[in-house]
C-alpha cells in the first residue's frame, strides 16, 4: 500500500490547488462519498450524466486524479471497481515538474502578479501558477508560470473552471503558433455555437501576448473569414460579448497566415488606387 495522507473533503478549498475541472471534481466527490462501496466506471458515468449531462473521455477524467490521489482498482464479481484510498504525499502530488531553480525564478520578485501584495507587507503566501492550465495544454516553461498569492490563485481557478466546457477546444486551438490560425481554429471548433470574448482572447494570447487581438480577428476578413457578435448578460448581470463563425475563408499553409493577409491588404489598396 503506497504512503497516503488524509483525504480533503469534496468542498474543501484544498482541492483548488490541484486545478481540477468540474468533471474531475464530480468524480472525486462520488469516489469520496462511496469509499465504503467501490464504484464501477458504468456507475460513475450514470451518476455523472444524471448530474452534468453527457460525458466524454470519462476514463481520462478519472485518471486525471491519479497524480494526486491513491485510487485502488478492485476486482469484484468480474467487474473492476475504483476505491478512493487517500491523498498521495505532498512531494508526489504538489511537485508539478517545476524545479527549485524555476520556482525560485518565478517567485524572485516576491509579489503577486495579479493583486501586487507581498509576503512582507501583507502576510500573503505566494504560489507558482500556470497561466494556461496544464489540462488545457499549458506547460512548465517559464513563460507560462507566474507568482500568485493563495487568494488570487483560488479565484483564478474558480474562474477557469467556468470555462471547462471549452477546455478541449482551447487546448487544440492554442497549440498553433500563428495567432490568426489559433483564432479561426477556435471559431471552427465551437461552431455552430458562440464563443465568449474572454475565451477567444485567451486563445489569442496563448503562444505570445497580442497587443490588439481584436485587430487580428478583423484581419481574418481579408481572407474571406467572417463572424457575427452579440452581447448577453449572465445570471450575475455581467454583460459578455459572444462571437460566432458565419463564413469560412482561405486557410493558408502553415506559417503563411500573416503573409497572406498582407498580400490581400496590398491588393485591396492597389485596386482602390486605380482610376
Amino acid at each position: 500500500m503506497p504512503e497516503v495522507d488524509p483525504l480533503p473533503r469534496p468542498d474543501s478549498p484544498e482541492l483548488d490547488k490541484f486545478g481540477l475541472g468540474s468533471s474531475q471534481r464530480a468524480i472525486y466527490r462520488l469516489l469520496y462519498e462511496n469509499r465504503d462501496r467501490p464504484m464501477t466506471m458504468l456507475e460513475i458515468r450514470e451518476r455523472l450524466e444524471a448530474q452534468l449531462g453527457p460525458q466524454e473521455q470519462l476514463d481520462r477524467r478519472r485518471r486525471d486524479l491519479n497524480p494526486y490521489f491513491v485510487i485502488e482498482r478492485v476486482r469484484s464479481g468480474g467487474e473492476t471497481r475504483y476505491r478512493l484510498v487517500g491523498r498521495k504525499p505532498i512531494h508526489e502530488s504538489e511537485d508539478l515538474g517545476i524545479s527549485e531553480r524555476v520556482r525560485a525564478q518565478v517567485l524572485r520578485f516576491g509579489r503577486c502578479e495579479q493583486c501586487g501584495r507581498t509576503p512582507r507587507d501583507h502576510g500573503v503566501v505566494l504560489q507558482v501558477d500556470h497561466k494556461m492550465p496544464q489540462r488545457w495544454g499549458g506547460g512548465n516553461e517559464i513563460e507560462n508560470l507566474q507568482a500568485l498569492c493563495e487568494e488570487c490563485n483560488r479565484g483564478k481557478k474558480d474562474y477557469y473552471r467556468t470555462l471547462d466546457r471549452w477546455g478541449p477546444a482551447i487546448r487544440e486551438a492554442g497549440a498553433h503558433q500563428e495567432v490568426h490560425r489559433r483564432l479561426v481554429t477556435m471559431l471552427e471548433l465551437v461552431h455552430p455555437e458562440d464563443i465568449r470574448s474572454d475565451v477567444l482572447e485567451m486563445v489569442a494570447h496563448q503562444q505570445q501576448y497580442q497587443e490588439d487581438w481584436h485587430k487580428r480577428l478583423r484581419e481574418l476578413r481579408e481572407l474571406g473569414w467572417d463572424y457575427s457578435w452579440r452581447k448577453q448578460a449572465d445570471h450575475t448581470g455581467r454583460v459578455w460579448v459572444y462571437y460566432r463563425l458565419t463564413k469560412r475563408g482561405i486557410t493558408p499553409p502553415e506559417g503563411q497566415f500573416r503573409a497572406a493577409i498582407t498580400r490581400a491588404e496590398n491588393e485591396k489598396k492597389l485596386r482602390r488606387s486605380r482610376p
